[in-house]
């Protein structure tokens, strides 16, 4: 019984700042949540399918770190390039040069996990179907928004909103998405409205995430905001959102209620954003400024 199962696409990443290539890094939410799941002390596994030919290289280091992987082999594996602007962070462009086979419910396997996260990168990737197959494992559910609202048309991506949704969130128990993703999703443009809508649909904890603006969840009617936690350099803001997810599932498994499970999860992604690649490492109780 593995504490969290990540399904989800491992990419070929390539990073870009300023217009110039500064990291090619395996990626994806299944490198950037597993390992800091696993850096925070969790029994972690990935459900996750890549080429052949890339199996070894990109999977390495989850291998390594001890987490357990769950591989089928696609004719292509992800790949992403994502853009930023140093003076802009909080913004990127994205292309997707190819995307990997989508899961389906035989992927699941006899796979047991106390919760199970789900992270798409692009909407070809998890079928309501394979979702329902989830679903009926009876674990906690946790789902990344993202992916779900991700079109690709001609290696660029679109916002577009998640045809699916209601009976995809129906079996949803904690669901990440930014700002943008809430109000797509909602049809709300303020917070609270989208927060609630979001939860009437099924969701029990919606946590909507902003950057260096900070973050809210909410729960049982009630929205906390979340400050952020300023970096001391800001390096590298991809997979910080997975970052955040992860330190929220680590917090609420620990039996910390949702407004401190939210502070921890701002924390850790802060410390993620000050390097590049996956959170790979955090001292237990370590804690950042108010």
């Amino acid at each position: 019984m593995f504490d969290v199962c990540v399904i989800g696409h491992v990419t070929h990443d390539r990073i870009k700042i300023d217009g110039k290539v500064a990291q090619k890094m395996a990626g994806g939410t299944a490198i950037y949540t597993a390992i800091a799941l696993k850096t925070l002390g969790l029994n972690v596994a990935v459900l996750t399918k890549t080429s052949g030919a890339d199996r070894s290289h990109l999977l390495e280091e989850l291998k390594n770190r001890g987490i357990a992987v769950f591989w089928s082999e696609s004719p292509e594996t992800t790949q992403f390039e994502n853009s930023y602007q140093r003076d802009r962070l909080d913004s990127r462009q994205q292309k997707v040069q190819a995307v990997a086979s989508p899961f389906t419910p035989p992927d699941l396997g006899q796979i047991q996990s106390r919760i199970f996260h789900l992270g798409a990168l692009t909407n070809q990737e998890m079928s309501l179907e394979f979702l329902q197959a989830v679903f009926a494992t009876q674990a906690l559910i946790s789902l990344d928004g993202q992916g779900f609202l991700r079109e690709v048309i001609h290696q660029t991506v679109q916002a577009k909103d998640w045809t699916e949704k209601l009976p995809g969130l129906a079996g949803v128990d904690i669901l990440k998405v930014d700002i943008q993703e809430a109000q797509l999703l909602s049809g709300k443009t303020a917070i609270e409205p989208a927060a609630i809508a979001l939860h009437q649909w099924g969701v029990r904890e919606v946590l909507i995430t902003a950057g260096s603006q900070g973050s809210w969840v909410y729960q049982s009617g009630n929205l906390e905001p979340i400050p952020a936690f300023p970096p001391t350099n800001s390096v590298d803001p991809t997979g910080c959102g997975d970052t955040y997810i992860a330190g929220y599932l680590y917090s609420r498994l620990t039996g910390e209620p949702c407004h401190l499970a939210a502070r921890f999860a701002a924390q850790v992604a802060t410390r993620k954003l000050e390097n590049f690649g996956p959170l790979r490492e955090w001292q237990t109780g370590e804690s950042m400024p108010s």
